[in-house]
């Protein structure tokens, strides 16, 4: 409401207005209402939307402190705040493959035998569940751990955050049955390709690499575009 909405505003000025920085405390509700001419009610109501926004962190019986900057709070915050329609779910699709695309250049020049394996251990990983046949579910986590595997030697935490984001998408879209794998043993061998792909350092196969990897989920966000998740 627009009562808390104020309430969050005045609390972010007061940050500013005062140079608090990582680790600095904030006051009490009752100190910050009284300072701010705010309830309590709507200063404690600020408090969880800083929290949930990676701002502000609370420490069991010290209190509330600024917190270090981290993509992955606000990100997550993102994700359930933005509508979930497949339009938007095709949307995501869309920067994914972009950034994914150029990213994917720049670790093919860098990665290394050992990254090679890591990635090999983590499809044979999902190869075993997919013969288990263990929830899709817990099949979106790995595959997300394989993705952010490729980019781990960039050092860009910005983008892993994002690619664990993607993946919440998907993850909603799985639970609720609305999108499923439609081949699992084409999964694998996609996966299989893109791992070869980067082994050849041939950096004109990237694009079409990608198309093929993600054609699946993007040929399902077509048939549905008009539905709402």
């Amino acid at each position: 409401d627009k009562i808390s909405e104020s309430a969050l505003q005045s609390i972010k000025l007061y940050i500013l207005d005062n140079s608090l920085k990582a680790g600095d405390a904030l006051p009490s509700e009752s100190e910050l209402s009284e300072t701010l001419g705010i309830s309590r009610a709507s200063i404690r109501e600020a408090f969880r939307s800083l929290e949930a926004l990676g701002i502000i962190v609370t420490a069991q019986g010290k209190g509330r402190f600024i917190r270090d900057f981290n993509y992955s709070a606000m990100l997550e915050n993102l994700s359930y705040n933005l509508k979930i329609h497949v339009t938007d779910f095709r949307q995501i699709i869309d920067v994914r493959m972009a950034l994914e695309e150029s990213f994917l250049k720049m670790a093919m020049r860098i990665l290394t035998e050992e990254d090679f394996s890591e990635l090999e251990r983590l499809l044979a990983q999902m190869q075993r569940m997919i013969e288990a046949q263990q929830g899709e579910d817990e099949l979106v986590r790995i595959h997300t751990r394989f993705h952010q595997r490729l980019y781990a030697k960039l050092h860009n935490e910005l983008l892993e955050s994002l690619i664990g984001v993607f993946a919440t998408f998907q993850r909603f879209l799985t639970v609720i049955k609305q999108y499923k794998t439609s081949n699992f043993t084409e999964f694998l061998a996609l996966h299989r390709s893109l791992i070869e792909m980067l082994r050849s350092r041939d950096e004109s196969q990237v694009h079409a690499c990608l198309q093929e990897h993600f054609k699946d989920v993007i040929t399902w966000s077509t048939e549905h575009r008009d539905h709402m998740i």
